[in-house]
Formats: structure tokens, C-alpha cells, sequence
């Protein structure tokens, strides 16, 4: 997929964003050392229909440091130290304690959730023998609002030797707290003591009842919760100006880009809802015209992540615009806010009318034929989905219409591996289970891509930007391999189609190979490497691809027919071609997809349509407030005449899988600019388009306009 997750305060270019974790086997989080985690495999699992094992934090102190653990009491002194340690090489050791309850504590108020029931658990060795047996506890102090602390014990044994003692309970709490701190404590004030692998796992479902929105028209005189972002610009409610009533919020003194007004909408915002989100800009007087966007950023367990809901909206002081959209709020957040910022210049603008509106439950229709039920015995139809979307009517919708799925963006390296050595397989996981539960194919995206990658693959061994050298060559080949078996394993005789490397080929180069990362420290090598370690690892079973856009492209079709033809020469395992297929309702021609797949089925292997989506542009820059009819009238005649297509091409296609469950879900609603686009098959309610309805029963779908052929 053409896309990317983009760090600090850049437009996510990632059209189905993925999340949700359900920690199903297994640690979840690996610890970041060089070594991976070692897993069972997922194929030796047995699952459990419903249950919920979502891993909220595990510390292991493998770093050195202290992984956020503070030290509890006045004298109080803690370390990562590796003279002792349960799993790995390090643990954290609590030193120079005074009174039973100090020792190491973790600060989890960011972290767990009112009526939701966690299982804590962790390893504790004392320091010494002792002749006096000690009471070593896990207890979490609380801190109500507006009320009087507490302290609650989750788990406690008495020990007196020196072994390494497991504590595990359970826990949960009820209204709001000013304050949560979870900490191990000894009856034994004199002796110092080791913990290690602490895990906070999810065992009870959040409350799904969302708070229904917000309205900001600042009549009380007040910014009602809006705030400076980064603290130098000034936020303050103004009555020179308003869209409705006499005040509005005014922001100035703006010194980045990405400085404005922020709201926290952490309370009112609920994983995996809708919801619709509608501001009034205008800038204030003698600013030239710039461009206003509202953005999302989204904070978990110390890392940031940013989105665009309305894109770039050009904006003057001569009146008000309208920045509206939808965002669906698709992965685990400590906390979610919503913010103004331009897309250049540092300009003072007005802020007016903000409505943030939870959008009612979603339905499937039940009494229409099955998509995939209309190919069966041609070739499986499949979807790119996220971890939400395996539950309620997405859920429903994947099961009923799909019988493949494929991860947005769950499986690609900088989901699974963000950093070496430390895996985060929640969301995989989760899409994996689901798959299982209901019989549903599963294709790997991706093994190796220049893009969503994290940037410790190409750092070399002292941190520095890699450069072409032999050394570096073998150590990026290495963590090649190491990541590829590391997820193989995880995965093998569950997962059989792989995309093992994606978007290798630039057509404007002179040997047609891009000029990516790989590309340049290591050459062709890492393809090569790339499917033989995947053969070895995922077993003979697996069938590898090699995915690409615009494969229809003659100039970019034939280098890719080049390469996979040189490389089959050598021996190298590659079994298919995956066409991504992000077309649009003008371009191509469908002659030139037929011509591409019969060009790789003459070197006898297998084709797969992998990411297909139509947009309805014919260009960067068009933007519809609401797509005409006789647009999804065409679309669907266009759909219609590709699935005759890939039917009459049935013996040289296994799998066409569609990018996105519904056009509420995908990646073109912010590619290549943010704006309205429905590519897929089904709309934003979950209802059959007329491109459904091609395919399903063309008689239900209108004429084409006159002066359209197709």
C-alpha cells in the first residue's frame, strides 16, 4: 500500500489505521534488546471464542533503566541492575527503603480504565535471607477525586528465601481518580528487593457506552477545555469576532505551523466509534490568506501519533469556512486530542461552532448475496482491515462479504518491530484470531518495504545513518532475517500467503530498481534474501509475493518482469505476482491490467489483485462536498467490467482483495490530499453502493450517463 505513518506533527498518510491489541499468546510486548522475543507458535494456540487478553504494559527492564518505575519513599533508591534477574538479563532493584511501603512504584492513572478488570502480575526476589519471613505485596494506592486515599491489595505471599517469587491478581476500580500507583512493598523495611517482568493485561471489555459530543461556541465568555498546543501561542476567547453570537476562540502568537488551539477529547471519544467533527475558521484582519487544517493526535504508552480529519482548507479574513469530516478513532489512546494548525505560516486565526458528534451504531444489510459467495470457485475476495473492525457490524460485514483478510497496517515492519528487538503483535494478533474463528484466508503485508520501516534497520552498529559498506551490508541483511524468522515463526502454517517485499521497482530509474534504503546498502541482495530466509522460515507451504502499483504501467511491468524472471533463474522462491491495483474511475484501462496478469502468468505463476480501491478523481487536487450520482454510476459499471475481467482471467488469479472495508474506511480519504472520495464497494453506513450491486444484481444499477462508455 502507498502509505506511511509520519512523526511529529505531519499529515498520516496511512489510509486504514490500524490498531487494537488482544494479547492472545504469549508476551505481547518484547523486550528491546538485540534478541527477539521467543513465542509459540500461533498455529500450537488454542483460542478462546470472546475472550479478551489485551497486554496494557510489560516492563523487564532490559534497557537499563527503570521503564518509567519511580522510587517510593523519602531515601528510596532504584536501578536496573543485571546481578539478578527472572527473564532476560536485567532487573529492577529497590534499595535504601525506611518503611514497608516504599520501593519501586509505577504511576498507571494513563494507563487503566474505571469498571474495566485488569490482571496484574510480577516477579519479586528478596535480597538476602531473612530469619523472619517478609509479606511482599503488589498494592495499588488510589487517589479518588474528591475523596480519601485508599490502598488496594492485588496480590501478596510471604516468603523468606532468596527465589523468585510470582505475585498475580486481580484488579479494578470504580469513578474517577486524581491519582493511581501501583507498587511492590515488603513488610521488611531493612531489605532490599528485586522485581522483573511486570504485565498489566486487560481481562474484561471497555464499557462501550461513549459520551455522545462536544459543542464549542464560547457564549460563556469561556475557552470551554481549548488550550495553547505548545504553550508559546495565546488562546483566549475574543468578541471582536463570531460566526454565531458574540464570542468566538482567537489564537495568536502562533510560532510553528502546528501550534494552535487543542481540546482534550479523551472522555468523550470511545475506540473503534464514528464520529463527525465540524469547526468555523477565519483569519484575523491583515493575515495573508493559509491554509487551516484539524488534526488528531493520539498518545499511548509515551509515543504520538498524528492525523488529519479535514485537510488543507484555503482561508481568508473575508468570512467563515467550514472545516468538516469524519475520524474514527481505530487504536488504543492514554489520551486524544483535537487541534487547529496550518498547513504554512504562522497566521492568527478565529475558531467558532465546534461540534465533535458520536454518528449512531453502524448495520449491515443481512438479506443481500454474499460477495464473496458470487466468485466461489474462482478466486477467494478478500479486505484490508483493522483490529476494530473484527468486532461489532464491521465484524459482521468482513464475515458475511469476505472469506480473506489482509492487515492495513498491523503486519508491516514498523507495526510489528518499532524498534529491534521489541515486538508489538496486539494487533496482528487480534486480526489473526479472527480470521481463525471464522474460517477466513489470511494474506501477510509486509515482509520488507522501504516505507514504514523504523529507522533503527538502517542505523549502523553506533547508531549513524547507515552508508554502502560491507560491514553495514551484512548487518542490514541480518536484521532482515532476524525479523523475518522472528515473525515467520509467530505465524508459519497460519498464515500462507506473503507478500515478502513490496514496491521495489521505479520505473524512472535506468535498471528500473528504486533507489530505496535497501537498495542502497545492500543492492538486489535483500529481495533475494528476503524470499529465500521467508521459504525456510514459513515452510513450503507459504506462498511468497512480490507486491507492486501500477504493475498495468508497460514501462514498470516489463522491470518487474525482468527482475522476477532473473531472480526464478537463480533458484529464488517467489510463487506470484501481487498487482495493488489502486486505480481510478478514469484510468487505466482495463485491456492494460489483463495484459500485465497473462504477462506473469507465462512465467507459470500465481496472481493476486491485492489492494484494490477506485478512486473517483482524475487528479491531485479536485475536492466534492458530495460525490455526484453519476459518478457511483460509473464507478460501478467500471467494477463490473474489471470483475468480468478477473473472472474470464480466473485460471491465473487466486485472491482479489479489496483495500478497505467501506468508503468510511479508507487510506484515500487523506491521499493524496484529505477530501471526500468512495472507492470501495460499500458506503460509510455499511450499505451496497451501486459497485456492489454490479456485482451482485446488475440490473439494480442505472444506465450509464449519456456520453459514458465503457
Amino acid at each position: 500500500m502507498r502509505s506511511c505513518w509520519v512523526k511529529p506533527f505531519c499529515l498520516v498518510l496511512a489510509g486504514a489505521l490500524l490498531l487494537s491489541p488482544v494479547g492472545w499468546w504469549g508476551a505481547s510486548v518484547a523486550k528491546a534488546a538485540a534478541s527477539i522475543e521467543h513465542s509459540p507458535p500461533v498455529s500450537d494456540m488454542v483460542l478462546s471464542a470472546g475472550s479478551i487478553h489485551k497486554t496494557i504494559g510489560t516492563y523487564g527492564f532490559e534497557q537499563g533503566n527503570s521503564d518509567g518505575w519511580k522510587p517510593r519513599g523519602n531515601y528510596t533508591q532504584i536501578a536496573s541492575v543485571t546481578e539478578a534477574a527472572y527473564g532476560g538479563t536485567h532487573s529492577l532493584k529497590a534499595t535504601a527503603r525506611t518503611a514497608a511501603w516504599n520501593g519501586a512504584e509505577l504511576d498507571v492513572k494513563s494507563l487503566l480504565q474505571p469498571d474495566v478488570e485488569y490482571e496484574i502480575s510480577g516477579y519479586v526476589k528478596l535480597d538476602g535471607h531473612s530469619a523472619v519471613p517478609s509479606m511482599v505485596k503488589l498494592t495499588v494506592e488510589q487517589q479518588p477525586t474528591g475523596g480519601t486515599t485508599t490502598w488496594k491489595t492485588v496480590a501478596q505471599t510471604e516468603t523468606a528465601d532468596t527465589s523468585w517469587i510470582k505475585l498475580q491478581g486481580r484488579y479494578t476500580f470504580t469513578g474517577g481518580m486524581d491519582a493511581l500507583k501501583l507498587y511492590v512493598e515488603s513488610s521488611n523495611p531493612a531489605q532490599a528487593y528485586y522485581v522483573d517482568e511486570v504485565e498489566i493485561t486487560q481481562v474484561s471489555k471497555t464499557p462501550t457506552e461513549p459520551t455522545h459530543g462536544i459543542v464549542s461556541g464560547f457564549e460563556d465568555g469561556t475557552a470551554q477545555g481549548w488550550v495553547s498546543r505548545m504553550g508559546a501561542e495565546t488562546v483566549q476567547v475574543s468578541d471582536a469576532d463570531a460566526r454565531s453570537g458574540s464570542y468566538s476562540l482567537l489564537t495568536t502568537g502562533r510560532q510553528k505551523t502546528y501550534a494552535g488551539p487543542k481540546l482534550d477529547v479523551s472522555a468523550t471519544m470511545q475506540k473503534g466509534s464514528r464520529y463527525t467533527v465540524s469547526a468555523w475558521v477565519k483569519l484575523a484582519p491583515g493575515e495573508q490568506p493559509a491554509k487551516v487544517r484539524l488534526s488528531v493526535q493520539r498518545d499511548h504508552q509515551g509515543d504520538s501519533a498524528y492525523e488529519t480529519v479535514v485537510g488543507d482548507t484555503a482561508t481568508t479574513t473575508g468570512g467563515w469556512m467550514h472545516l468538516s469530516g469524519t475520524y474514527t478513532l481505530a487504536h488504543d489512546a492514554d489520551s486524544v486530542s483535537m487541534y487547529l494548525e496550518t498547513a504554512e505560516g504562522m497566521s492568527s486565526f478565529y475558531m467558532d461552532d465546534f461540534e465533535l458528534s458520536l454518528v449512531p451504531p453502524l448495520a449491515i444489510e443481512k438479506d443481500i448475496p454474499s460477495l464473496h459467495g458470487l466468485y466461489g470457485g474462482q478466486f477467494s475476495i478478500g479486505t484490508a482491515i483493522e483490529a476494530f473492525q473484527t468486532e461489532g457490524a464491521y465484524g459482521e460485514l468482513v464475515q458475511k462479504h469476505f472469506n480473506s483478510v489482509v492487515a492495513g497496517n498491523a503486519m508491516k515492519p514498523i507495526s510489528l518491530q518499532p524498534s529491534e528487538g521489541q515486538f508489538h503483535w496486539e494487533e496482528a494478533d487480534q486480526i489473526v484470531q479472527f480470521a481463525r474463528q471464522h474460517g477466513l484466508e489470511i494474506r501477510f503485508h509486509t515482509l520488507v518495504w522501504h516505507n514504514q520501516t523504523g529507522d533503527w534497520m538502517f542505523k549502523d552498529k553506533n547508531g549513524q545513518p547507515m552508508t554502502p559498506t560491507a560491514e553495514n551490508k551484512k548487518l542490514l541483511l541480518d536484521r532482515l532475517e532476524t525479523h523475518i524468522r522472528a515473525v515467520a515463526a509467530r505465524y508459519k502454517n497460519v498464515i500462507t500467503d506473503w507478500d515478502v517485499v513490496n514496491e521495489v521497482i521505479d520505473p524512472d530509474q535506468p535498471d528500473g530498481m528504486r533507489r530505496s534504503k535497501w537498495y542502497q546498502i545492500t543492492g538486489t541482495d535483500y529481495i533475494e534474501k528476503a524470499f529465500r530466509v521467508t521459504r525456510e522460515a514459513a515452510g513450503p507451504n507459504a506462498r511468497l509475493f512480490i507486491n507492486d502499483y501500477n504493475t498495468h504501467e508497460p514501462k514498470k511491468r516489463d522491470f518487474l518482469y525482468n527482475l522476477v524472471r532473473d531472480l526464478l533463474a537463480k533458484g529464488v522462491p517467489i510463487d506470484g505476482v501481487g498487482h495493488q491495483s489502486h486505480i481510478r474511475l478514469e484510468f487505466p484501462a482495463i485491456s492494460e491490467i489483463e495484459q500485465s496478469i497473462e504477462k506473469f502468468a507465462s512465467l507459470g505463476l500465481d496472481n493476486q489483485i491485492t489492494e484494490l480501491d477506485m478512486g473517483l478523481y482524475s487528479n491531485d487536487t479536485d475536492r466534492y462536498e458530495t460525490i455526484p450520482e453519476s459518478m457511483l454510476i460509473r464507478q460501478a459499471h467500471r467494477y463490473r467490467a474489471l470483475f468480468d475481467m478477473f473472472s474470464r482471467q480466473q485460471d491465473h488469479i487466486s485472491n482479489v482483495t479489496i483495500w478497505g472495508t467501506d468508503d468510511g474506511n479508507t487510506w484515500l480519504s487523506t491521499f493524496p490530499i484529505a477530501r471526500l472520495d468512495k472507492p470501495l464497494l460499500f458506503d460509510e453506513r455499511l450499505k451496497a453502493k451501486y459497485a456492489y450491486w454490479a456485482l451482485a444484481d446488475p440490473s439494480k444499477v442505472p444506465p450509464l450517463p449519456a456520453g459514458n462508455n465503457e
